[in-house]
Parts: C-alpha cells; structure tokens; sequence
C-alpha cells in the first residue's frame, strides 16, 4: 500500500482494526472515529479495509465519501491495487475476482457482485447503496471556518447520505476524520446521539485523562475497550509522532488548530478567548447577598434544530467583602464582583418568548418547563434586551405589560461579537466573575454554570454563542455603569442588598 515506507506499529492501529473487525461481524453498526493526521486512518480505513471484508465476505457493497471527489478518487485507486497486487492475489486471489466490465477509479465490482463506488460529500450518489458507508475526512481542513462549506457537508450527510444504507436495520455507517470545527460531521453526531447509538473512538495525540476513550466489549470479555494510556499528556505513537514533532505542530497549528486537528476537540483546554481559570467558583450552598440583580438577553424568535436559542441568564452583583469570611477591616478596598443565579435557554417561537419573559421577571429562578408558584417574588433590578430586530418588539410588549425596569441595548457601539468579549475580558481575567459549584462537595459546577461555562471556553469556535453574548452584555452595561470596575475599587460598606433568600437555579 504505501511501497517502500516502513510500517511503524502502534496500539492504536490495533485499536481502530478492532472495532473495524466489530463493524464487520455486526456489533457496531454506527463507527465514529476521531484520530490525529497520519496516524494511518486512511490506510485501514479506506483501503485495506475493503480488501479485508472481501476475503470473508466478497458480496459486501460499499460506498465511500471523502471531501473532494480527487482524493476519493484516490483512495479508490489504492484499494483496488491492493487487490490486484500479486501479494494479494497469491493468498487470496481464488476468492473473487474483478469485473473488467465495472473497473474504473471511481468504482470497481467483483464476480460475487460486491463493489466500491466513491463520491465527494459535495456530490451526490442517486439511487446508489451500501452494507458499509464510510465517510473519512468528510471535511477539509481548509474550509473548517467557512460557514458555507460546512452547511453543504452537513446537508449531504442529512439529505443524502443518510439514506444510502441498501438495508438500514443490518447495514453500518463510519465515520472517520480529524475534527476541524464545532459543526463538522463528528460534531453533528456528538451532538445529536441522544440514543447513545455511535460507538465513539476519540484517541487524542496527546492523552487526557479527563477524557479517556471508553468504547465497548470487543472480545467477549466482560470488559469495555479504553484508552491503554495512563499518564497525562502521554503521546499516542511516540514512534511516529514524538515531543519535537508535537511541539512543532502546536506551533505552525496554533492553539485552535492543533486542538482540533491533534487533540479532536475543537478549542484548547484551557479556552480560546475566554479561559476557563479566569472564573471563580463559589462554594457555598447560597449565593452572596446581592446589591444588584441583573437580567441578560439574547432574543430569537423562530423554532427549529437549526435556529439560534433564546437565553436569558440571571446575574448578582456582590461586594468581594463576602469573600473571606470574617475580613470586615473597614478600611480594606473591596471590588463587586457578578455571580450567575440563573440560566434559561431554548428555541421558541416570540408567544412562547414573551411568556416566558414575564415568568422571568416576575421570579427569574423560573426556568422550568411549567410555571410554578413561588413563597417569594425574586424580580431582576435591571433588564438587558438587544435593541434591535429581533429584541424591539419583546422590549415594546414588556413596557406595556408594566415592566419598567427594561434597557434597551446596542451592542454594536462596541463592535462585533468578537470584539466584545474582548472589551469584557479584563473583568473575566481579573476574577470577577462566579460560577456556582454543585454542593456538597463542591467539586464540580452545577448543570447551568457548566453550560455556559463550555461554551465560554469554546468561544467563537462553538456552533452557538448566544450565552456569550448575554454574558459580554451583562458585563457592559456594568462596566459602563460603575457596577463593576477593573481595578478594585471600593464600594459602599452600607449599601443594603436588594435581594434576601436568593437561590441558585
């Protein structure tokens, strides 16, 4: 296959043959595989593989999608030299042989009637099927920012490929790529497996232990497949792709890149803009007692998978004399700081939108499915609405329901989304923002705190932002208003609270 280049061993190639060798037997009907470049995917996947089904099953039909119809191309001409190498013919050549009737570089077809065919994931493949449909590297790494190429990819696998098994209940689907963006094909199917019906093989370049690939019993073992590594950081084929080549990678990839190509996720560790050690948790059952209650919104008013959410997050302004039980020196300099209270977030139609936007005002810890009565009322001190299409008519409608405390907001004066967060960054980076941590350990966040948390660190790489955008604006409109400053500047020591019993939700 790869003439005169010396094959270096790895685990992992063992490790992708495995549950290659599962898909064929029938135990894994859907293969999601995400592995660094040249890590030998290709080779197994594309071409041997093939080869291999045909010495146990030459009826077997398969359809294959690369990026372009070129490499598809390709990796078809490959696989059918394997075939017809004399190495392959010598051991196996008994078994089936080639049509030369249906023998061209795109598609070729045996005497048992199995065959390859290859398309592009911007092609179509009318009235065509397989037993195995196999996607590698159904996204260009070139294109991973272009909003149009993604959609066209993702509206192949949705419209086209997804019907293309010849028998949907026995056939099997893989899919193997690098990830190249949070709305790549890999990023579709994480996001949509509700039923858990992928088998995921996620092998990072780099090992984290935070996120140690366990798949399924391959062998009859009573024992789950997993990541064989043990130490952090620990290289995944250091025979081939050692530390020198590693460092060089973080270098010319850059911190997105390589965390995407190398390590499959699609943004570092650590964060892109917005780190993720630049929040603060707070470990305590109840939130500090507030000088302010502030209410962020990002409106959109249409339904649907693909539309963008509406979400309102909930924020207190504290004073940092809280933190540190028992420091009550009157003449220490204390800072506020913000904390979240609550989050709600969903597609809605605009009814439903301002129904619920009078259920937040009127308690914003409301963010059930169905409203629900409540001892006390917790209404926000001030209402932030983006001024603008989507936003003007819920502003109109809410000052006419008797809801007074609404600003109207153009975030445009500070620039684009980007931009914006970066104008906010200072008081991020600086502590001054608090996510609430799920008691009784407190070792973890809560479900909201990490949500947003996600898509902060993921940020603008993640498929949505509309979290984002009500943290930045809340943080604005703070920072132009004096509620929070950069520099620790103090507060008054005699301001009451206007809120008592807050809780987390």
């Amino acid at each position: 296959m790869e003439g005169g280049t010396p094959f270096i061993h790895g685990w992992h190639i063992e490790a992708i043959a495995e549950h290659l060798e599962a898909v064929h037997r029938g135990q894994i009907k859907r293969l999601l595989i995400n592995v660094p470049p040249r890590s030998g995917k290709t080779s197994l996947i594309s071409i041997a593989f093939p080869a291999w089904v045909w010495i146990h099953n030459p009826e077997k039909r398969f359809v294959y999608a690369s990026y372009s119809m070129d490499l598809s191309r390709k990796h078809s001409v490959l696989c059918r030299s394997l075939i017809q190498s004399p190495w392959y013919q010598e051991k196996w050549g008994s078994i089936f042989k080639l049509k030369k009737d249906q023998n061209t570089k795109s598609e070729f077809e045996n005497d048992k009637r199995g065959e390859r065919i290859c398309t592009s994931t911007t092609g179509t493949i009318t009235g065509r099927g397989g037993n195995i449909n196999v996607c590698d590297d159904p996204n260009n790494a070139k294109d991973g920012e272009s909003e149009a190429f993604t959609e066209k990819v993702l509206h192949f696998w949705t419209q086209v490929w997804s019907s293309r098994l010849n028998n949907a209940k026995e056939d099997a689907q893989i899919v193997v790529q690098q990830r190249v963006g949070f709305q790549d094909v890999s990023g579709f199917i994480m996001a949509n497996d509700d039923d858990r019906d992928w088998v995921k093989l996620i092998l990072p370049n780099e090992f984290e232990e935070a996120r140690r690939c366990i798949t399924i019993d391959l062998k009859g073992t009573g024992e789950k497949w997993k990541d064989p590594r043990t130490k952090e950081g620990e290289l995944l084929c250091v025979h081939r792709f050692g530390k020198k080549e590693t460092e060089y990678q973080k270098k010319i990839q850059g911190s997105y890149g390589y965390a995407g190509q190398f390590q499959q996720r699609p943004a570092p560790a650590e964060g892109g803009i917005i780190k993720a050690d630049w929040f603060q948790w707070w470990k305590k059952q109840q939130p500090p007692e507030l000088i302010k209650i502030v209410q962020s919104w990002d409106c959109s008013f249409k339904e649907g998978e693909q539309n963008d959410y509406s979400v309102c997050t909930t924020w207190g302004i504290f004073s940092s004399d809280q933190l540190d039980e028992g420091r009550k020196d009157p003449f220490e300099v204390y800072y506020n700081c913000a904390i979240l209270l609550s989050m709600w977030r969903e597609r809605v139609n605009y009814p439903d939108l301002r129904k619920r936007a009078m259920r937040l005002y009127e308690n914003f810890t409301d963010t059930g499915d169905k409203p629900k009565k409540f001892k006390e009322s917790n209404q926000p001190d001030i209402i932030l609405i983006e001024d603008k299409a989507s936003g003007q008519s819920l502003i109109q409608d809410l000052y006419r329901s008797g809801m007074k405390n609404i600003i109207g907001v153009d975030p445009s004066k500070y620039g684009d989304k980007v931009q914006r967060v970066h104008y906010v960054a200072p008081l991020l980076e600086n502590g001054q923002v608090y996510l609430a941590a799920l008691p009784p350990d407190f070792d973890q966040l809560r479900p909201t705190s990490k949500t947003l948390l996600e898509e902060c660190i993921n940020f603008p790489k993640a498929e949505h932002d509309d979290i984002v955008d009500t943290l930045s604006q809340m943080l604005i409109h703070c920072k132009r208003n004096q509620l929070l400053k950069i520099t620790h500047d103090p507060v008054s020591r005699y301001q009451e609270p206007d809120s008592e019993g807050v809780q987390f939700f």
